[in-house]
Order: C-alpha cells, then sequence, then structure tokens
C-alpha cells in the first residue's frame, strides 16, 4: 500500500502528529499542503504484491452448498447471540416465509401434471430443508408398508394357485396312486381325499405363519418410525418453549440497549413461529404418506378382487376339462367336486382372511404419544408475547409520567 493512502495520526486536540494544526473543515486557508513524508525503510511498495482476497461475506449465498442446499444446524446455532449463527437460522425461516408459493405447478410442458402429493412433498421439501432426514424416514416408512403389502398379497395369490393345483393334481392322479399302493379303489379314493384335507390344512397353517411374520415387520416398523417422531417432535418443542421464554429473559443482557433488544426478540419470534411451522408440516408430511399407503391398499384390494376370482375361475376351468378315467368315473366325480368346493373355500379364505392389518399399524404408530402442533399454542404463544409487551410499555409511561 503506498505511503498516501495511510492515515497520520492524532492528538486530543485536534492537531497532527507534526504539530500544525487542522483548519477546522472551513477550507482552503492559502497555505501549502505539507509535503507528504517518504515511508520508512523497507516500508515501500513491492511492485510484484499480490492483492488479498476480499473477506468472505457471512451472506445467504455463503449459507448454501454447491448444490444450492442450505447447510444443517447445529443445536448450538439456534440460541447463539451472534451474527454468524443467527444468519444461518434466519436463512432456514426464510424459506418458509419468504419463498411464493407456484401458482401455475406442471405448466412446464403440455403433458400430464402429476399428481398432487408430489407438488405438496416438494413444497415441505424446499421450505423445511433442516427436516429432510425425519421426511426421509417417513417416507421410507411409507414405501416399505406398501412393499409388504405388494408382497403380501403376491403370496397369498400365489398360496391360492398352489392350492387349486394340488386340488387338481390329487383329484386326476390320486386315485390310482393311493389304489397302486393299497390294492382298493375304495381306498384310494378315501386317501386322495384325505389328501386334500391335508394340503388345505396346510395352505392354512402356511398362511397364518406368513401372517405373522407380515404382522410383525408392520408393528415393527411402525413402533420404530413412532420412537423416532416422538424423538423429534420433543426437540422441537424444548426448542419452542425455549425460543418464547428467551425474548423476556433477555432484558437482563439489553438493560442500556433497547434496539439490540428488539432486534434479538424480533430473532426470537420469528424462530417461535418457525419452529411451530416445522412441527405442523412434520405431520402434514405423515399425513399425506400415510393417505398414500391407504389409497394404495384401497386399489390393491379392488386388484384382488379381479385376481381372486380369476385365479379361482381358471383352476376350475382346467379341472373341468380333465376327462374322466374308463373306470372309476364316479369316484373321479367325486374328488373333482370335492376339489372345486376346497378350491372356492381356499379362495374365500384368501381373500376375506389375513389381511393387512391396519388397526396394529395405527396403535402401534401411538400417535397420542406424539408432541403435536395443536399443543403448542402458537398463536397464543405469539400474541401474549404481545401483550405482555405492550402492558409494560404502559406502565413504564405511567412511571415515567409519575416520576415528573
Amino acid at each position: 500500500m503506498s505511503h498516501d493512502a495511510h492515515s497520520h495520526g492524532h492528538d486530543a486536540h485536534g492537531h497532527d502528529s507534526h504539530g500544525a494544526p487542522h483548519d477546522g473543515g472551513h477550507g482552503d486557508d492559502g497555505r501549502l499542503p505539507a509535503a507528504p513524508n517518504p515511508p520508512p525503510r523497507g516500508a515501500q511498495d513491492s511492485p510484484n504484491r499480490a492483492v488479498p482476497s476480499p473477506t468472505p461475506s457471512h451472506g445467504h449465498e455463503a449459507l448454501r452448498g454447491g448444490d444450492g442446499i442450505l447447510r444443517p444446524i447445529s443445536e448450538s446455532e439456534y440460541f447463539a447471540a451472534t451474527p454468524e449463527a443467527e444468519a444461518i437460522v434466519s436463512s432456514h425461516i426464510d424459506e418458509y416465509f419468504n419463498q411464493p408459493l407456484d401458482i401455475f405447478p406442471f405448466w412446464e410442458t403440455d403433458g400430464k401434471p402429476d399428481r398432487f402429493h408430489v407438488l405438496f412433498s416438494r413444497q415441505i421439501e424446499e421450505r423445511f430443508p433442516v427436516d429432510a432426514d425425519i421426511r426421509s424416514r417417513i417416507h421410507g416408512y411409507g414405501r416399505r408398508v406398501f412393499q409388504a403389502l405388494l408382497m403380501h398379497v403376491t403370496v397369498k395369490r400365489l398360496s391360492q394357485a398352489g392350492a387349486l393345483a394340488a386340488f387338481a393334481a390329487l383329484a386326476i392322479l390320486g386315485p390310482g396312486l393311493f389304489t397302486g399302493w393299497t390294492g382298493s379303489a375304495a381306498m384310494g379314493l378315501g386317501l386322495a381325499a384325505g389328501a386334500m384335507i391335508a394340503a388345505l390344512g396346510l395352505y392354512w397353517g402356511l398362511q397364518a405363519v406368513l401372517f405373522i411374520q407380515y404382522r410383525f415387520q408392520l408393528e415393527n416398523d411402525s413402533y420404530e418410525l413412532s420412537r423416532e417422531i416422538v424423538q423429534r417432535t420433543r426437540e422441537l418443542q424444548n426448542l419452542f418453549t425455549t425460543a418464547r421464554a428467551m425474548a423476556d429473559q433477555a432484558e437482563t443482557q439489553f438493560q442500556q440497549d433497547g434496539k439490540g433488544w428488539g432486534q434479538r426478540a424480533q430473532y426470537l419470534t420469528r424462530l417461535t413461529m418457525w419452529l411451530g411451522a416445522r412441527m405442523e408440516y412434520l405431520e402434514k408430511h405423515v399425513q399425506m404418506e400415510l393417505w398414500r399407503v391407504r389409497r394404495e391398499r384401497y386399489w390393491m384390494r379392488w386388484a384382488q378382487r379381479i385376481m381372486t376370482p380369476l385365479v379361482l375361475v381358471i383352476g376350475l376351468f382346467i379341472l373341468a376339462l380333465e376327462p374322466a378315467p374308463a373306470t372309476g368315473e364316479a369316484g373321479f366325480r367325486v374328488l373333482q367336486g370335492l376339489a372345486a368346493v376346497l378350491g372356492v373355500l381356499v379362495s374365500w379364505l384368501s381373500y376375506f382372511r389375513w389381511r393387512t392389518p391396519v388397526a396394529a399399524i395405527q396403535d402401534k404408530l401411538g400417535v397420542e404419544g406424539w408432541v403435536r402442533y395443536a399443543s403448542l399454542d402458537v398463536d397464543h404463544a405469539v400474541s401474549d408475547q404481545v401483550r405482555r409487551d405492550k402492558e409494560r410499555l404502559v406502565e413504564y409511561r405511567q412511571l415515567s409520567r409519575g416520576g415528573r
């Protein structure tokens, strides 16, 4: 830096360091300006001096990563009374309060607009990136429930088809096989009929075991998600309660700084409202995901209303096409009728029993144990703060007038 850019020191009486008095700001008094002193030896500018880089700003641009996503908030930054910490938290608050809605969603192309839950989920993600982790777990829970439902109904249809195939095979091949073992046609027919009943019992036991595993998986996933939601909602409740109380507690810190107290109270009020909004939209995200699960289960039941009788009709059609043997036609028709009756019974059981335990999911989620948005009473919490401030202002005015 050149010497001309250096500022000269002044003493307490308004004189410069060389004893020359200032003109007091009244313009040029006609005196020649003093020649600048040369810089001391070794302090001259270097021709190769590198210009230092500017100090990095702490604006909103520096708070985002290269992908444009806001950096997460650490627990110590919520109530840290530093401009940097407040800027980090305020950037997240602005994502909710200062981001306009897209009035024309999915108008970019002339194609079919996406479903509304896609739009709603995107809006929540844009406004609350800080809760992306818990939303990811909630979304994963919904997808696991749907995948388990899909696997469950697929196994039920395959088991139904397998049972129908076993009944048809025993009706067609059973008499000849068991007659060759026992040497009696009547005993062969009896053993074939008993084998059909045994196949029905095996089907029942297999479905019961698979349903217990299915139910256990749903209950375990629901319980685990509920535990994480309870933990997050309690954290938000504690932050909300602390932010609500700190606006008044800061009076001891800003006793002689009304402007500083006002700015701090403004930040804490915005934080209080934002924490309540986080709780609200966390509940809305859970509601949206469970709505998707309920809707998928509804359409899956409609699919089963088509697939269950379709599998039955195909099985009975194949059984009816099988011609009766030359000997023992009456016994074959008996077994054929029994196979048809058992096939109808299995189809009825596969549809009306071992359904998805929706009540178990609701019980294990344990919504009554969550800290709910309505319990925060956000509107009264903020308005009560304003009420106390107005009452205190009037009291101070009365005290100041009475002291005159």
